[in-house]
């Protein structure tokens, strides 16, 4: 008689899984208000982009932070780089 494959069980998440998700949450928003602070005093929104990319912000969480495409955030950031040199 062949055995059955065993289903994968389904486990409730324990109190540390949920803490740590709820600690991940949280610094999301830490995160987020920090972003906002450093982008209060600008409307341009290439100096928007290139301060966020310079403390730290990948390219998807910029574009996520200002609606905008991460090709898009991409060439301002390179465009930002190319107006420093000259």
């Amino acid at each position: 008689m062949a055995k059955k494959p065993k289903q994968p069980v389904a486990r409730k998440p324990n109190a540390e899984a949920v803490k740590e998700d709820s600690l991940a949450v949280e610094i999301g928003r830490i995160a987020k208000l920090f972003a906002l602070y450093v982008l209060k005093d600008t409307k341009d929104e290439g100096v928007k982009v290139c301060r966020l990319d310079a403390v730290g912000f990948s390219v998807p969480e910029i574009a996520a932070l200002l609606e905008k495409t991460e090709p898009n955030v991409r060439v301002q950031i390179s465009q930002g780089k190319t107006k420093k040199g000259k």
